[in-house]
């Protein structure tokens, strides 16, 4: 996709957006009938509920009961779902639209595989087209491009500053010297992030509000020695799943791997932005402590997927064989995610009651 210096679009976007689509309506319906919810209830599942928190402090950002819990939850997306809410009436309907949306705008550059059940309301398709634009912008040497979009990605995922880091390193390997227009892909971000932590210590009178209340959810130290968290995951008991979300989690982290080490080995001069992408994707996300570390990692992954799918081209088979191998891609994360939704559903319901759900569904609509 890279071609001639530019991340192009396939040819058969259009197309790719409308199977995104349908695929997940599809699987918002399925998962409703299994669950036997209201459809816009799934808004509520995993970290949905408090993107709705969130979205319902707007305009007073994060003045809620809840207190610093919130802030561990940037603003961009919760945004969105505000204003989105004006017009469907509804912040759950709001947030799957925001979501489908940005997976739609994603698969015209990408197949609609990887993300199927990437998001019912989470940030991650807004955050991927965040990342997609800066390293398009990067690509095609547009620094503030880029600037604006970082400063999107820093207020919508807290790994967001690594998407300046991508940015700049791309510009840098493809015109190696100092380029002062490429200042402000560091500077807008940096000052995006510092107008909301300078908001936090208005609020909390704690400018690090958001980062110990990181930690906290985070369950223990942020970083580790690299692995080390990925490793204790495998061998320790989780309440997530257990083998099988063990059994499902640790092969797709080594395939980016492996596709990382195929790509080193090719050094293929215009695989140099991608490899940078997942590079830099990898080392920090491996590099996690905490308990989530392991058990959120096909979720963090998700930002480097991208780069992988385009990296893992010349390792795919050609023509008839290509439609083959697609067919089960398509279709194994479709019911992985419905197996993952049922676990993740019975062990909220153990955690937090059978009630909370319907109570939520009044509260956050």
């Amino acid at each position: 996709m890279i071609r001639a210096g530019r991340l192009s679009p396939r040819a058969e976007g259009a197309a790719l957006a409308l199977t995104a689509v349908a695929a997940r309506i599809a699987f918002l319906a399925a998962g409703a009938s299994a669950l036997g919810v209201d459809w816009r209830d799934l808004a509520l599942r995993y970290d949905g509920h408090v993107y709705l928190q969130v979205a319902k402090t707007l305009p007073a950002l994060y003045v809620s009961d809840s207190g610093a819990y919130l802030t561990t939850w940037l603003p961009l997306y919760p945004s969105l779902i505000r204003v989105a809410g004006l017009l469907t009436g509804d912040l759950r309907t709001a947030a799957l639209a925001v979501s489908l949306a940005a997976a739609a705008a994603l698969f015209i550059f990408f197949p609609p595989m990887w993300l199927v059940t990437g998001s019912l309301a989470f940030v991650e398709p807004v955050f991927l087209c965040a990342v997609l634009a800066a390293v398009a912008a990067a690509v095609e040497d547009r620094p503030w491009t880029a600037a604006f979009a970082g400063a999107a990605a820093v207020l919508s995922q807290k790994s967001g500053f690594l998407v300046s880091v991508i940015a700049v390193l791309t510009a840098w390997e493809r015109r190696p010297r100092f380029d002062a227009r490429w200042l402000p892909a560091v500077a807008v971000p940096a000052l995006a992030l510092g107008g909301l932590q300078g908001y936090l210590w208005l609020l909390y009178g704690d400018p690090l509000a958001n980062l110990k209340a990181t930690r906290i959810s985070f369950g223990g130290s942020l970083f580790s020695f690299p692995f080390s968290a990925f490793l204790r995951g495998i061998v320790e008991p989780s309440p997530f799943g257990g083998a099988w979300r063990r059994a499902s989690i640790a092969p797709g982290a080594a395939a980016y791997l492996a596709i990382g080490a195929a790509a080193w080995r090719r050094r293929a001069p215009e695989e140099r932005p991608l490899l940078i992408w997942l590079g830099v994707v990898l080392a920090f996300y491996f590099s996690l402590g905490g308990y989530w570390a392991f058990h959120s990692m096909p979720r963090f992954l998700l930002m480097g997927a991208p780069a992988a799918l385009l990296l893992a081209e010349p390792l795919l088979p050609r023509g008839e064989r290509r439609l083959l191998l697609a067919a089960p891609l398509v279709l194994l994360p479709f019911f992985i995610g419905l197996v993952e939704l049922g676990q993740a559903e019975s062990f909220l319901r153990r955690a937090w009651g059978a009630d909370y759900f319907p109570a939520a569904s009044e509260r956050l609509r």
